[in-house]
Protein backbone atom coordinates (compact mmCIF):
# COMPACT_ATOMS: atom_id res chain seq x y z
CA UNK A 1 0.00 0.00 0.00
CA UNK A 2 1.62 3.28 -0.92
CA UNK A 3 2.38 5.58 2.04
CA UNK A 4 2.29 2.51 4.40
CA UNK A 5 -0.67 0.68 6.37
CA UNK A 6 -3.97 2.43 7.36
CA UNK A 7 -3.89 3.97 10.78
CA UNK A 8 -6.93 5.86 13.17
CA UNK A 9 -4.53 9.11 12.70
CA UNK A 10 -5.05 8.91 8.84
CA UNK A 11 -8.77 9.54 9.73
CA UNK A 12 -7.85 13.39 9.63
CA UNK A 13 -7.06 13.65 5.84
CA UNK A 14 -10.78 11.85 5.27
CA UNK A 15 -13.43 14.36 5.11
CA UNK A 16 -15.27 15.62 8.51
CA UNK A 17 -18.44 13.38 8.38
CA UNK A 18 -16.83 10.36 6.91
CA UNK A 19 -13.85 10.95 9.96
CA UNK A 20 -16.82 11.16 12.29
CA UNK A 21 -19.02 8.29 11.30
CA UNK A 22 -15.40 6.03 11.18
CA UNK A 23 -14.79 7.35 14.77
CA UNK A 24 -18.57 6.30 15.95
CA UNK A 25 -18.41 3.04 14.54
CA UNK A 26 -14.89 1.89 16.50
CA UNK A 27 -16.97 3.37 19.54
CA UNK A 28 -19.77 1.47 19.05
CA UNK A 29 -17.72 -1.79 18.41
CA UNK A 30 -15.53 -1.71 21.29
CA UNK A 31 -18.86 -1.15 23.85
CA UNK A 32 -20.06 -3.70 22.20
CA UNK A 33 -17.05 -5.86 22.61
CA UNK A 34 -16.60 -4.58 26.67
CA UNK A 35 -20.52 -5.37 26.95
CA UNK A 36 -20.22 -8.91 25.93
CA UNK A 37 -16.84 -9.51 27.90
CA UNK A 38 -18.80 -8.27 31.09
CA UNK A 39 -21.21 -10.40 30.77
CA UNK A 40 -19.92 -14.07 31.26
CA UNK A 41 -22.53 -16.36 31.34
CA UNK A 42 -22.41 -19.30 34.21
CA UNK A 43 -21.87 -22.51 33.57
CA UNK A 44 -21.76 -25.76 35.65
CA UNK A 45 -19.16 -28.28 35.69
CA UNK A 46 -19.46 -31.67 35.86
CA UNK A 47 -17.01 -35.19 35.00
CA UNK A 48 -18.01 -39.03 34.99
CA UNK A 49 -16.09 -42.22 33.29
CA UNK A 50 -18.23 -43.56 30.63
CA UNK A 51 -18.07 -46.63 28.87
CA UNK A 52 -19.17 -46.60 25.54
CA UNK A 53 -18.22 -50.31 24.98
CA UNK A 54 -17.90 -50.70 20.91
CA UNK A 55 -18.98 -47.72 18.39
CA UNK A 56 -20.43 -49.54 14.89
CA UNK A 57 -19.66 -48.70 11.89
CA UNK A 58 -21.76 -45.73 10.59
CA UNK A 59 -23.20 -44.99 14.39
CA UNK A 60 -23.31 -43.56 17.21
CA UNK A 61 -23.74 -44.17 20.60
CA UNK A 62 -24.72 -42.61 24.07
CA UNK A 63 -24.11 -42.31 27.87
CA UNK A 64 -25.16 -39.97 30.30
CA UNK A 65 -23.48 -37.68 32.36
CA UNK A 66 -25.52 -36.52 36.09
CA UNK A 67 -25.00 -33.06 36.40
CA UNK A 68 -26.79 -30.82 39.18
CA UNK A 69 -29.07 -28.22 37.60
CA UNK A 70 -28.14 -28.69 34.15
CA UNK A 71 -31.36 -27.96 32.60
CA UNK A 72 -32.58 -27.42 28.71
CA UNK A 73 -31.91 -23.77 28.70
CA UNK A 74 -28.55 -24.71 28.72
CA UNK A 75 -25.52 -25.07 26.16
CA UNK A 76 -23.14 -28.81 26.77
CA UNK A 77 -19.73 -29.06 25.85
CA UNK A 78 -17.87 -32.21 27.04
CA UNK A 79 -14.52 -33.71 25.79
CA UNK A 80 -12.15 -36.33 27.43
CA UNK A 81 -10.09 -35.67 29.99
CA UNK A 82 -6.47 -34.07 29.35
CA UNK A 83 -3.86 -36.36 28.15
CA UNK A 84 -6.68 -39.06 27.19
CA UNK A 85 -6.70 -40.07 23.21
CA UNK A 86 -10.13 -41.08 21.85
CA UNK A 87 -9.41 -43.55 18.84
CA UNK A 88 -9.58 -41.94 15.18
CA UNK A 89 -12.69 -42.44 13.56
CA UNK A 90 -14.78 -40.98 16.35
CA UNK A 91 -16.43 -37.55 16.43
CA UNK A 92 -18.47 -35.93 19.70
CA UNK A 93 -20.94 -34.04 20.79
CA UNK A 94 -22.67 -33.07 23.61
CA UNK A 95 -26.34 -32.34 24.61
CA UNK A 96 -28.35 -31.46 27.73
CA UNK A 97 -31.12 -34.53 27.18
CA UNK A 98 -33.43 -33.79 30.61
CA UNK A 99 -33.22 -31.92 34.36
CA UNK A 100 -29.99 -32.90 35.63
CA UNK A 101 -28.54 -34.87 32.74
CA UNK A 102 -26.29 -34.22 29.41
CA UNK A 103 -25.44 -36.79 26.64
CA UNK A 104 -22.35 -37.42 25.50
CA UNK A 105 -22.75 -38.87 21.82
CA UNK A 106 -19.91 -40.67 20.19
CA UNK A 107 -20.14 -40.84 16.20
CA UNK A 108 -17.99 -43.19 14.40
CA UNK A 109 -17.42 -41.85 10.59
CA UNK A 110 -15.87 -44.85 9.61
CA UNK A 111 -16.37 -48.36 7.95
CA UNK A 112 -15.30 -50.49 10.72
CA UNK A 113 -16.73 -50.83 14.38
CA UNK A 114 -13.98 -49.27 17.05
CA UNK A 115 -13.85 -50.65 20.21
CA UNK A 116 -13.55 -47.27 23.14
CA UNK A 117 -12.10 -47.44 26.36
CA UNK A 118 -13.63 -45.86 29.41
CA UNK A 119 -12.39 -42.61 29.83
CA UNK A 120 -12.89 -39.63 31.99
CA UNK A 121 -15.34 -37.11 30.37
CA UNK A 122 -15.55 -32.96 31.66
CA UNK A 123 -18.73 -31.98 30.73
CA UNK A 124 -19.70 -27.99 30.77
CA UNK A 125 -23.28 -26.46 30.75
CA UNK A 126 -23.11 -23.04 29.75
CA UNK A 127 -26.77 -21.58 31.54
Amino acid sequence: MAGGPWRPANIKSLPGEAAHVINQAVREINGRIDVVSAQQRPYIKGSSTLAFGTVGAQSTVEATVHISNANSNGVAHASPAQGIQIPLGLHWSAYVSGQNQVRVRLSNITGAPIAVPAVLWNVTVTL
